[in-house]
């Protein structure tokens, strides 16, 4: 806006209200662009958890890759360590998120089981499986039971004996019966 000097001279410097002015519309100018900016990666964020949604689920029906399966009997309960191969989306997907879209996968593999989750990560789960064996004159004995899924590997550790026994590519657990 231009006003007059004193001198009579006419200047072109703003005034309060115009510098003002200016400098809002700066603020604003350089708050728009930043948004903009800001928008883009929160837009790409936003589709790539909207893309890895059904990940999220934890589909039953579509049992994951068990490499192998540890058991550990001990007396009637055992701990079973259940390693898997997820793949790269999935495992980054657990990595932000949490594991905890693993256990509707798990309990597909393990339906005839009752267990408690230790641990669970994007390698492996550690169950504490419940009453798995039953004692008959000082003996523990495992009957096998059907898996959901079929395993790679089951090693199997007994407190009687000090070497495992491996089987492999079952879809049941095999039937054992060891000493305590």
């Amino acid at each position: 806006m231009e006003r007059l000097r004193q001198d009579g001279q006419r200047c072109t410097t703003p005034t309060g209200l115009s510098r003002r002015f200016v400098e809002v519309a700066k603020r604003y100018i350089y708050r728009e662009h930043n948004d903009s900016l800001m928008k883009k990666p929160i837009l790409i964020l936003f589709m790539v958890l909207v893309l890895m949604l059904p990940l999220s689920e934890g589909n039953p029906g579509r049992p994951f890759g068990i490499t192998s399966l540890v058991i550990n009997f001990d007396k009637t309960d055992a701990v079973f360590t259940v390693n898997y191969d997820l793949g790269k989306i999935p495992k980054m997907y657990i990595l932000l998120f949490g594991s905890k879209s693993i256990a509707p996968r798990i309990k597909a593999v393990f339906p005839n089981f009752d267990y408690d989750i230790l641990k669970m990560d994007q390698d492996k789960t550690i169950l504490r499986v419940k009453n798995v064996s039953r004692l008959e004159k000082g003996f523990y004995l495992h009957d096998s039971r059907r898996l959901g899924a079929r395993v790679n590997t089951i090693v199997v550790y007994t407190p009687d004996s000090p070497r495992p026994t491996e089987y492999s590519n079952l879809n049941s657990t095999p039937n054992k019966f060891y000493r305590s």
